[in-house]
């Protein structure tokens, strides 16, 4: 199934959106960008309802006398609906009735009623072009001929979905996995082996990826080969040392780190190395926290990506960027979009407050977030061509830059010199070849600061001097007072 939207109805600060999933550059990867409070979070989360999740009445509900409604819209290609047909001759349906199968739309999703002690509903919308079979009765929980001397009601299968497989699609929807900066996520130490070799993912996913990238299927048993041998303990401590650390370089080359696996007791820790750095490993504990984030990122989401454990997945992040300086930062935005450059159909969105996760190549991967009046949360896609990087800094974060007030002034200079000209001259700019002095207007003085550095004649402009301008020369470009 090819998900081609989602839609969110009445989830706190959510009246209804709806989210096309399309292709930016080979993947599916997305960015929520906006000021804290804007409403990010709780689209993030109102997606991770579809898989689980549970909501309070009337906390979470935008109208206290409406459901939520969160659905993944899909289309459903002819692979998917073989396999159904298959699973409906299992259930003894007729060939007749499997033959006229055919879907025109298909949602699935959760809907929570607005009353107290809420249960969740799992829900499959399906609209299927033919839905009443005269020649059908249900009898026994499926379709059979109807007998022509008896009065039976047409088999429906729109109400046998309904009754008897409510669900069917749900379960093989896209898998939704909210990360965060939970234990079983982090590289925490020490690791009870013997805890990790009984479950492995619900006790460190970290860990349990590197094994995979290790190439180690059966942990229980690779647990029991260590337990009474110190050489098989040494050969898996460098065999995880060696296929970890490989991947590390691979997706974060400018920072060299050796990851070392030390087993004692049945007890393991992480230690990082710093390469060149010699008798001087560390634990996690002693790195910071921006470090270990990162680092715990790169050993479940994208550990899984790279040992294609990571399949048909709905990934949502709140923020991964916290703690990290601005180049991690540039190396995990682009291993977010690799996550969604494969063909294992999985699909990325993150929320974030850095305009380091701002892909500037493809400005229409980015949505801002805004909250309206009534406290209504908005998203709108930021158009490419439309749009400039320091215009979204400006706009999304605030951020006034030198770059964006030569893209404003520039602009009005090419199409509408004669509304720059109408400034007010409240500045005075000394030429140094000519030596004589000019009335300009504060554009126009920032914009000559910009262009000749090397004028040290006149005072070098202030941030609020910039602010001013740039909301000048908006004014002028997009005609509002």
């Amino acid at each position: 199934m090819k998900l081609k939207s989602l839609s969110i109805d009445n989830f706190r600060c959510i009246e209804h959106i709806t989210f096309d999933i399309e292709e930016v550059d080979g993947s599916h990867t997305y960015s929520l960008i906006g000021i804290n409070e804007s409403g990010k979070s709780s689209f993030l989360e109102a997606i991770s309802l579809v898989d689980e999740g549970e909501v309070l009445f009337p906390l979470d509900f935008f109208e206290d006398k409406k459901p939520i409604n969160v659905y993944l819209n899909y289309e459903i290609d002819e692979n998917d609906l073989d396999s159904l047909k298959e699973d409906l001759l299992e259930k003894g349906f007729d060939q007749k009735i499997i033959d006229q199968i055919e879907i025109e739309s298909l949602s699935v999703g959760v809907s929570f009623e607005p009353i107290p002690n809420i249960k969740r509903k799992v829900i499959d919308l399906i609209k299927f072009k033919k839905t009443v079979f005269s020649d059908f009765t249900a009898i026994d929980l499926k379709p059979a001929p109807k007998d022509p001397n008896q009065e039976q009601e047409d088999f429906d299968l729109q109400k046998y979905f309904e009754s008897n497989m409510p669900d069917y699609f749900w379960k093989i929807a896209h898998h939704i996995s909210f990360w965060k900066s939970e234990s079983k996520y982090l590289i925490n130490e020490p690791i009870d082996l013997e805890a990790f070799g009984q479950k492995p993912q619900d006790i460190s996913v970290p860990l349990f990826n590197c094994f995979q990238l290790a190439g180690i299927e059966d942990i229980k048993s690779e647990m029991d080969k260590i337990r009474t041998n110190p050489a098989d303990v040494n050969n898996l401590q460098e065999k995880l040392s060696d296929k970890v650390t490989s991947h590390i370089k691979a997706v974060w080359p400018n920072h060299p780190v050796k990851i070392k696996f030390q087993i004692n007791n049945m007890q393991l820790s992480f230690l990082i190395e710093d390469e060149g750095v010699k008798y001087k490993a560390k634990t996690t504990s002693q790195r910071s926290d921006g470090f270990k984030q990162f680092i715990s990122f790169l050993l479940t989401v994208s550990a899984e990506n790279s040992t294609k454990l990571l399949n048909y997945t709905f990934l949502l992040l709140d923020e991964p960027e916290t703690h990290l300086h601005p180049q991690a930062q540039e190396y995990l935005r682009e291993e977010l979009i690799k996550l969604s450059k494969n063909k294992n159909d999985n699909i990325v969105v993150f929320a974030t407050h850095s305009n380091y996760m701002i892909d500037k190549d493809h400005l229409e991967r980015c949505y801002r977030v805004t909250k309206l009046r009534g406290g209504k949360t908005s998203l709108e896609k930021i158009k490419g061509d439309k749009s400039s990087y320091s215009e979204v800094n400006y706009e999304v974060f605030e951020v006034p830059t030198s770059d964006y007030h030569n893209e404003l002034y520039g602009y009005l200079e090419d199409l509408e010199p004669t509304k720059l000209e109408g400034l007010s001259k409240t500045k005075k700019w000394h030429n140094e070849k000519t030596s004589k002095e000019e009335a300009v207007s504060l554009p126009k003085y920032i914009r000559h600061s910009i262009h000749h550095p090397e004028n040290t004649s006149n005072l070098k402009f202030t941030t609020e001097e910039l602010v001013e301008s740039i909301k000048t020369l908006r004014k002028l470009k997009y005609n509002y007072e």
